[in-house]
């Protein structure tokens, strides 16, 4: 069948493979586009690809942060895998190892000194290795030195019999004095982005920012519904991007009073009226599962691994 052949990306059909080999359900060449070409922290030299024979069998991308994420702690230290896929055809055949090793050479000539995968924000496609459907990639990465950090928590739930439990809408009524849940407005931009900010510092931000400006351009506002205290301060948000729930936020110190619970059936039932007969989001932990998301009826959907390797960075070549 020939030497594997591992090489850089140089035209958008090389990226065929990486599509073609994405498990069904995760989005293809638009995502692909939106999520790795444009993102700014992508160099072609981290797009590879394996050839045997002539042809692409899979692929892999490797970004290390050049642009600083938003008011969130550097990371400039690591490197991400965001996507490895090995056409099914071609597998245990040394492709995927082939690929591992040359994604930690980039990284490691451009100063890192870890590699994650793939909790890279804001383009990963999923937030790790999913432990059941991929237990062969996860195999593959243990043997090049990953271990596992912590295991994300992805959930779903079914959106045309959804009806907000009696208790929300009563805790609803009764926090109205204090506190009520709006859409998105200009007014808002200003406190809604200081919250953010100040609780939830990084990528969260870019979310609200981004969305807020769609907002603004035309597009639903109860795509953001924020949580207002009587004072004007800002003490939470829900957000959902079709059918994609989340990110969702309340400040400290209102935990406890319903009002997350009260934002996300705002959310879902913004989801719902747009016609999605599910709503989705991929990462969360068992406590915060148990705690908010169990009212709306969320399932585990998938389990992922998010692991990690130290690596010793090496000046280039060039």
């Amino acid at each position: 069948m020939g030497p594997i052949v591992v090489e850089t990306a140089a035209r958008w059909r090389d990226y065929a493979p990486l599509v073609e080999a994405l498990e069904p359900g995760v989005p293809g060449p638009e995502a692909l586009a939106r999520r790795v070409l444009l993102d700014p922290n992508f160099e072609p030299g981290g797009a590879l690809v394996v050839r045997r024979g002539g042809e692409a069998v899979g692929g892999a991308v490797a970004i290390a942060r050049r642009v600083p994420l938003e008011n969130a702690p550097p990371d400039a230290e690591r490197g991400y895998v965001t996507l490895l896929a090995v056409d099914p055809r071609h597998r245990r055949q040394g492709i995927g190892g082939a690929l591992v090793e040359a994604a930690e050479a980039y990284l490691a000539v451009r100063g890192c000194t870890s590699v994650w995968v793939s909790p890279y924000a804001p383009g990963y496609f999923v937030p790790g290795v999913d432990v059941e459907a991929h237990a062969e990639a996860l195999r593959l990465l243990a043997r090049h030195g990953y271990g596992e950090v912590y295991r994300p928590l992805a959930m779903r739930t079914s959106l045309p019999a959804l009806a907000s439990p009696s208790w929300v809408d009563d805790r609803e009524r009764a926090l109205a004095p204090e506190y009520g849940v709006r859409t998105f407005s200009p007014d808002l931009a200003f406190p809604l982005l200081e919250f953010v900010q100040r609780v939830f510092p990084g990528d969260w931000v870019r979310v609200v920012r981004e969305t807020g400006a769609r907002i603004l351009q035309g597009e639903p506002p109860t795509r953001l519904f924020v949580a207002v205290r009587a004072d004007g301060r800002v003490v939470g948000f829900s957000h959902h991007e079709a059918d994609r729930f989340g990110p969702i936020g309340t400040d400290p110190e209102v935990r406890g009073l319903g009002l997350g619970q009260v934002l996300m059936f705002r959310t879902l039932h913004a989801q719902r009226a747009e016609g999605h007969a599910e709503a989705y989001f991929l990462w969360s932990d068992d406590r915060t599962a148990r705690r908010l998301y169990d009212a709306a009826r969320f399932r585990e959907w998938r389990r992922f691994a998010v692991l990690k390797k130290s690596i010793s960075p090496r000046p280039s070549l060039v």
